[in-house]
This record gives C-alpha cells, sequence and structure tokens, in this order.
C-alpha cells in the first residue's frame, strides 16, 4: 500500500475518505464515530456485560472470512447499517479502504495501520453492528474508529460488546498493555443546543464504557492538504479494574507522527498541531481525566 489514503476496490481507484460508497475523495476524520443512539449504551461503570445485549448475536472478525464472505458481509453492514448510520458524508469513511487492507496478503508497512473489522451478525447470518480498529505498530498504539449499529438493535447493550471485540483483536494483535484511543468531540464545539445535548449525552455513555481523556490540548492532524486541523478529546478506553492512570507522552507523540504520516500530513504545516507537538515533548505523563461532561 502506498499513501493511505490511496487504494483499490474491484480494480478501480479510489481515494481513502468519509464519503461512503461511492467515494468521491472528501477527507476522513479519525474521530471515533457514533450514529445518535448507535448502541454506544449507558451502562454502569464498572459492569462487565451490558444489559439486555442480544445473545445470540455472533461477532465475526472480516480478516478472518473468505475474500468472497469478506466482500458479502462488508458489502451487507454497508448498505444495511454502516450508511444509514452515518447518513452525512462528511463523517463516514469509505469502508472499501478497510477491505483493501483486510484482503492484502501482507498487512502495509508503517505507517499504514494494521486494522480490523468486527460484525455482530444474527441467527440469519445479516450484520446488525459493527466496529472498526486500527493498530499503529511503530507507536504501539490502537485507534478506535467507527461504531455503527443498525436501528432495531440499538439500546441493547452491543457498544459494549463492540469495544470489547476490538479491545480482544487488540490484544492478539499487540498485547494487552497496548492502550485503546478513540477521538471524540468537544462540549465547547457544539453549535446549537441539540448538538450540545448529544455531545453531553455521547460523553456520559463513552464513560460508562470506560473512556478517560488524555489531559492535554489534542488536535487531530489535517485530513488532507488544503484542510485544517480539527480539535477534539483523545481518550483511552481502560478495562473494567484497568488501574491505568496514564500515558508516557513520547509515546503519544509517537503515535501522532505515525498517524499523521498515514494521512500524509504535516504537522509542522500548521500552528495547532506543530503547537501540540512542541507541548508533548515538554512532558514525560499525560493523565487520564473523566471526559468533561461525563459527570453532573
Amino acid at each position: 500500500m502506498g499513501q493511505r489514503r490511496a487504494h483499490i476496490w474491484s480494480g478501480a481507484p479510489h481515494v481513502k475518505s468519509e464519503s461512503g460508497l461511492p467515494c468521491d475523495g472528501a477527507a476522513r476524520s479519525n474521530a471515533m464515530r457514533f450514529s445518535e443512539g448507535s448502541g454506544v449504551d449507558a451502562v454502569t461503570e464498572g459492569s462487565t456485560q451490558a444489559k439486555g445485549a442480544p445473545p445470540e448475536l455472533r461477532a465475526v472478525e472480516l480478516s478472518r472470512e473468505t475474500a468472497a464472505r469478506r466482500h458479502a458481509l462488508m458489502e451487507a453492514y454497508a448498505h444495511d447499517v454502516y450508511i444509514p448510520a452515518f447518513p452525512d458524508a462528511v463523517i463516514r469513511e469509505d469502508p472499501r479502504y478497510w477491505v483493501d487492507l483486510l484482503d492484502a496478503a501482507e498487512p502495509p508497512p508503517p505507517p499504514q495501520p494494521r486494522i480490523e473489522v468486527v460484525l455482530l451478525l444474527d441467527a440469519e447470518d445479516h450484520p446488525v453492528a459493527g466496529v472498526t480498529i486500527e493498530y499503529y505498530r511503530a507507536a504501539r498504539i490502537g485507534l478506535l474508529t467507527y461504531i455503527a449499529v443498525a436501528e432495531g438493535a440499538r439500546g441493547k447493550g452491543i457498544g459494549r460488546r463492540l469495544i470489547a471485540a476490538a479491545r480482544a483483536w487488540l490484544d492478539r494483535t499487540a498485547d494487552a498493555a497496548t492502550p485503546m484511543l478513540a477521538e471524540t468531540e468537544r462540549y465547547q464545539d457544539a453549535h446549537d443546543d441539540a448538538e450540545r445535548g448529544e455531545t453531553d449525552l455521547r460523553q456520559k455513555r463513552l464513560a460508562g464504557l470506560g473512556a478517560r481523556m488524555l489531559d492535554f490540548d489534542y488536535v487531530m492532524p489535517p485530513l488532507r492538504p488544503e484542510l485544517p486541523p480539527y480539535r477534539l478529546h483523545l481518550m483511552c478506553f481502560l478495562r473494567d479494574g484497568e488501574g491505568r492512570d496514564s500515558l508516557r507522552a513520547p509515546q503519544v507523540a509517537a503515535f501522532l507522527r505515525e498517524l499523521a504520516a498515514a494521512l500524509g500530513a504535516d504537522l509542522a504545516a500548521h500552528a495547532d498541531t506543530a503547537d501540540m507537538m512542541a507541548a508533548l515533548e515538554t512532558r514525560d505523563t499525560l493523565h487520564l481525566l473523566p471526559l468533561p461532561r461525563a459527570k453532573g
């Protein structure tokens, strides 16, 4: 694989993007995205299972399926779950990029990540939910990107099952000590009361799923050269009972450099990302704090 945005599906060139199917060349966001009510359910902190999660759902990792079955499941997931969950193409990544990586005989070299897509299938073998997880090998950090749940399956504790499945893949691909990060929007950046309410609820749900915020001013690298960087919260998911309270700042800085290289972004080209990296150079430790809206 070349630069992360360049990929192939069925012999046709496309651009890694959030545009979905078909791809229109728009840029992607690495922010972990949840559609409204997407199954990232409110749960009691410290619980080991979400209440009401359908036991008949079966988890499959697409990398372990045959190519034909992988393509069929991804097409069904994209059409029936992923795109309906994310109707706004601005926040939707093209799933053909994921299949390209999963189809490859060998994973692409860093800075491109290793990737897995985990689907939950119902008794009739139809996808009802999915999660995408990336592993940045040089920095030894995982990045959980997208969760989508079919409308009829929402509110049943599936979010916790998906995050657990992503964590299990990361444990096997790296090790149990590898941090699993994600991004989410900041409350202060919401445009109206409705968006503020959604952000408030999302942060509370993420906290219930074990998410903690890293204590530095995070700026997502530019999605492509003509776009600016974007301010978000960078989070780390903790297991139930996990005692981790910080991450090493040099490791996080290495992850951001690897992520930027995968996106083809220049962190020094923008004042916000350059300042972020300079600030990280002065830190040894980044503490894990509650998300701002997690309480109250």
